[in-house]
Formats: structure tokens, sequence, C-alpha cells
């Protein structure tokens, strides 16, 4: 077997695939701060869960933030640090089985490329993303955790926190009663942590969906992939999916959208080998 890895070693999870050809082998991931011990312990744990050997891999392609510490060939197989950028775009048409779009990754912060089958381009990054939910939620209800904070988002209702569009007008053409008209514009000491996580995840998501939708009338495509681990959160979810209402693009969420930057890295051809 010719089997090619793609490692995306992010802050504190990375996430591992494989190819063997044109064949998508079972996905996992690993958490673990410490980025060699995260792509050992990610490899080891792919190679089990699909039956492998090491003398299966052909290549590893890595990518992510945890990439810069790898400087030599891993477990003695040629290894590849992919293009992050370009990883981004390719996983995004993947998993989306799209021809173009906008991929917005996000990430501890967010990054937003245009990508085709034939180029990707960076457009913009932004510090707005799941490292601002975290903090946030750290210093409002003293834990860092994304399942926690997504099930007590879940349960919260916005309109305890933010300024909604019917709480100010009675009409606004092409806009909502329910559209938010200021984050956080109407909470008040009733507000409980539920709601506050509400408005969290609703701020972080609807300022990462603001920017993509800037990005795709800027690229004269209506078509919005978005990726990353934090996708998940069902609030963030319900946020994005308004900007499909208020502005005629299409929201996509696709599964796997937390293995979508390893993918891209396993199919990507713009990559450089580490020393030896």
């Amino acid at each position: 077997m010719e089997i090619i890895i793609g490692l995306d070693i992010g802050g504190s999870t990375t996430k591992v695939v494989g190819f063997q050809g044109n064949e998508l082998l079972d996905v996992t991931y690993v958490r673990a701060s410490d980025p060699v011990a995260a792509a050992y312990g990610a490899i080891g744990k792919f190679l089990n869960i699909n039956n492998l050997k090491l003398e299966d891999i052909k290549q590893i392609r890595m990518t992510g933030v945890g990439s810069s510490y790898m400087t030599q060939n891993f477990l003695e197989i040629e290894t590849v640090i992919s293009s992050e950028f370009e990883a981004v775009g390719l996983g995004g048409l993947y998993i989306s089985q799209m021809e173009e779009a906008i991929v917005v990754s996000i990430g501890t912060g967010t990054s937003f490329v245009y990508s085709n089958q034939e180029k990707t381009e960076h457009i913009i990054g932004s510090g707005v993303g799941g490292g601002s939910i975290l903090g946030l939620s750290n210093r409002m209800f003293h834990f860092r955790d994304f399942e926690l904070i997504s099930n007590l988002a879940d349960q919260g209702e916005l309109s305890h926190v933010d300024l909604l569009v019917k709480d100010i007008s009675k009409t606004v053409p092409g806009l909502s009663g329910n559209a938010t008209a200021s984050n956080f514009g109407n909470v008040n000491d009733n507000a409980q942590a539920k709601d506050l996580a509400a408005g969290v995840v609703n701020m972080v998501f609807q300022s990462i969906g603001t920017m993509a939708v800037l990005c795709a009338r800027n690229h004269n495509v209506k078509d919005i992939v978005f990726v990353g681990s934090v996708v998940h959160i069902a609030q963030g979810q319900r946020s994005l999916q308004q900007f499909a209402e208020l502005y005629d693009v299409n929201v996509i969420l696709p599964d796997n959208a937390r293995f979508s930057t390893a993918i891209g890295a396993a199919l990507s051809n713009n990559y450089k080998k580490l020393n030896q």
C-alpha cells in the first residue's frame, strides 16, 4: 500500500487523515499541546484504527501552526510541510464537493481564502475565532471547554443579551426583526450564564460571517464553506445560517469540517521537504 497522510497540527488538537489512491480512510484526532507528541500520537492512532503499518505510509504531509516545529523526516518516512492556505482551500472544496468557494477556516483565529480547482488565494485573517470564545468564557464562567460552552449556549436565549432589530424598529426593509442590531446591547442583570454563552458564541460567529459575506461579494461567488474544529457548535451554526437568509449566499457546513485542512494537506501539491 502507498498511503498519503495529512496532518493538521493545531494549538491543542491534531487531526490526521489518509488517502489510499482516491479513497479517504477513517479519520481521527488527538488532543495534546506539544506538537511533536501530538503528531506521533495522531499517526499511531490513525494506523491502529485503519489496521495499517508504518511501511504502508508513502509520505506524511503536515500543515498547521505546529508543523513549524518539525525539522526532519518523521518516523523515517518522507515528510513535507504543505502550504496551509492551499490546504484550507483544497480541503474545503473536497469535503463540500464544490468547484469554487470562499473557504473559512475557524480555529483559534480565522482565515479566509478563495479557492477553485486551479488556485487558492489567501484573502485575509482575523483574530476572532475559537480562542475568543474560550477566552471570554473563561472570564465569564471560569472554564475553557468547547463542549461545555456549546451545551450551555444551546440552552440560552439571545434576546436576553442581544438588542434585536424588532427592539428598536417596527420594520427595516431587507432585515428580519430577529436580526441582531447590537451584540450584548440588551444584556442586563437578569441574564443567566446560558444566555451569556449564547451571546458570546453568536457575537464571534456573526463577526466571522460578516467578513465571509464581504469576501464572497468581493470575489463574486455565493458559496461559503465553513471548516474547522469550532464549526460544530450548534449556536454558531444557527448564527451562520442567518447570513444565507439575509445576504443571498450559500452557507455550507459540511460533515468532517474538523478534518478539512488535514484533508487539504494530503491533497496539496504545494509543499517543501524537510531536511533529512
